[in-house]
């Protein structure tokens, strides 16, 4: 009495993410997405067994962003990173999607808050005096914030108001 036991074979889909490459699996080495099958040996019928194994390989994330900030909103903070200054930096996330690592970098520039300063004088017959939504009522020197067109960030405008009086003589004829 002749009893044939069958070759066992048995198929398996897995997917990775590409840092996990070298991937080793029965006695087997995948360097990327790629099928192989291992022969071995089972113990309960001591015949082969044809083991395959078909390896997926999702590949590692990247994106960079450019984002410009007014140094107003220094420290500037995002996905962990916190930027105190302009510059790069990148930092690892999980990906939702693949659940392998994503790799993102944020490249960050600072507009400065512009000033500037004007001197003027008046006469005080000029009073009061409005500059940029501010009034003056005397010899004073103020501040406006104001929105830069060019940058969207703040400026400061500083006035510096000097108020000459009215001249009067009074003169005696005879």
């Amino acid at each position: 009495n002749l009893t044939v036991d069958p070759t066992l074979t048995s198929t398996t889909d897995i997917t990775i993410c590409d840092s996990q490459l070298p991937y080793v699996w029965n006695g087997l080495t995948f360097n990327g997405i790629e099928s192989q099958t291992a022969t071995l040996t089972s113990l309960v019928t001591g015949c082969d067994s044809l083991a395959t194994l078909n390896l997926n390989v999702n590949s590692t994330l990247t994106s960079t962003t450019d984002t410009t900030v007014c140094d107003t909103e220094l420290p500037f903070a995002w996905n962990g990173l916190t930027f105190t200054v302009g510059g790069t930096q990148t930092t690892t996330l999980g990906s939702l999607v693949t659940g392998c690592d994503s790799i993102v970098t944020l490249n960050v520039t600072v507009n400065p808050t512009l000033t500037s300063t004007t001197d003027i004088t008046i006469c005080d017959t000029d009073l009061p005096y409005s500059w940029n939504g501010l009034t003056f009522t005397g010899t004073d020197s103020q501040v406006a914030t104001l929105t830069s067109l060019v940058t969207g960030c703040d400026s400061l405008a500083t006035l510096n108001l000097t108020v000459d009086p009215t001249l009067t003589s009074t003169t005696d004829i005879t």
